[in-house]
């Protein structure tokens, strides 16, 4: 990847009739980089997408495809004239016509530099590179939902774009075919060398696709960095909240002589146990977080060695993909700990267990 921007975007706002707006988003796309805009439904990672690929009208700020200005300034360019390849989350190929048809289409209307008396080569080439050589003559209205998906790419590579746009483009895929179908994106990314802004609501694609993932809610980027920084450690508590754990509780800090101590429902702990994540003031309220695969079941046997051990009781259980998991519910709290395991452990409903966990794996921020 070098320093090259295929996509420079500053101040990005779009208003709406309701309270809901775009807000100052900032991004940047680098050469042969996938960056990933991740949030939950109505964010408005799609509206900003939608912006970008020229279909949606900002209200304000810039957007730069390499070294050309597309909007801003009294610049606004039509989409056919922005060099991007755009993949909609429904797909919209043309079911009145063929596949080869279909990818035909931005070789006849979009900004290139292929020659005409070569599409029909480049047709070819990008239908073999996404495997459906043998459907070039086959209608719309006969692909599965694979299919479909393949030919909306290969579509939106046919005019050799430097950036790819693409809106939830694996939602509509069942697991196993999304797992192989985002296998192929990269491969087709680092083949072709093409950049990749990539719209979904799903961590798992994010963190397996991207180089770098910005996470939107309400409007705006509220956090951007490298997906494992933002696995491991993120700075806020949305992204925490929204990024790969179900346990969150509330507490309040107090001063002591022993320190400051996190009072809650669930546990009382001393703050520099845990892993402090938000500066803050040294008392008020946090909200602390616990991964379910940083939860062990059974008692110690032994020393405690600084673990938290709690009793409670098994409110539902069952496998959930490769881990076993249990919901526990604790006595006088209205508070529930989900556990992951690797372990297969068959519990019923209403057993008591002891759980435990090191402190220092409570992620706690300031509210």
């Amino acid at each position: 990847m070098t320093d090259d921007a295929q996509l420079t975007v500053r101040g990005l706002t779009k208003r709406f009739d309701s309270d809901f707006q775009i807000r100052e988003v900032d991004l940047r796309v680098g050469d042969d980089e996938i960056v990933a805009l991740l949030g939950p439904s109505g964010c408005g990672k799609t509206t900003v997408l939608r912006c970008l690929a020229g279909v949606e009208t900002p209200g304000d700020g810039t957007i730069r495809i390499e070294d050309d200005l597309v909007y801003g300034d009294g610049v606004s360019m039509s989409p056919e004239d922005r060099a991007v390849g755009m993949v909609y989350q429904n797909y919209a190929v043309w079911p009145h016509k063929t596949v080869a048809e279909n990818v035909r289409f931005p070789l006849k209307h979009a900004d290139h530099e292929i020659p005409r008396e070569e599409y029909d080569d480049r047709i070819e080439s990008v239908l073999e590179l996404m495997a459906i050589g043998d459907l070039a003559d086959s209608p719309a209205t006969e692909l599965s939902g694979g299919q479909k998906q393949r030919t909306a790419l290969a579509r939106s590579l046919v005019h050799d774009p430097d950036l790819l746009l693409l809106d939830e483009p694996l939602s509509n895929l069942d697991r196993e075919l999304r797992k192989r179908t985002r296998y192929e994106l990269q491969r087709i990314q680092h083949e072709l060398g093409v950049s990749m802004l990539y719209v979904t609501h799903d961590q798992e694609e994010a963190f397996y696709l991207a180089d770098r993932v910005l996470v939107m809610n309400d409007g705006r980027v509220v956090e951007r960095g490298v997906p494992s920084d933002l696995y491991q450690r993120p700075s806020s508590p949305f992204t925490r909240g929204f990024i790969g754990v179900r346990n969150r509780f509330e507490g309040t800090v107090e001063e002591t002589p022993e320190g400051r101590v996190v009072h809650s429902e669930l546990v009382d702990f001393r703050l520099d146990n845990a892993d402090y994540v938000s500066d803050g003031a040294a008392s008020g309220r946090v909200v602390c977080f616990l991964r379910p695969e940083d939860v062990s079941i059974g008692g110690f046997g032994g020393s405690a060695d600084g673990r938290i051990e709690l009793r409670g009781t098994v409110v539902a259980e069952g496998v959930l993909g490769e881990a076993y998991e249990v919901t526990v519910r604790f006595d006088g709290a209205d508070a529930e700990l989900v556990v992951h395991t690797e372990t297969y452990h068959q519990f019923d409903r209403g057993d008591e267990i002891l759980v435990r966990f090191q402190p220092r794996r409570l992620q706690v921020y300031g509210e």
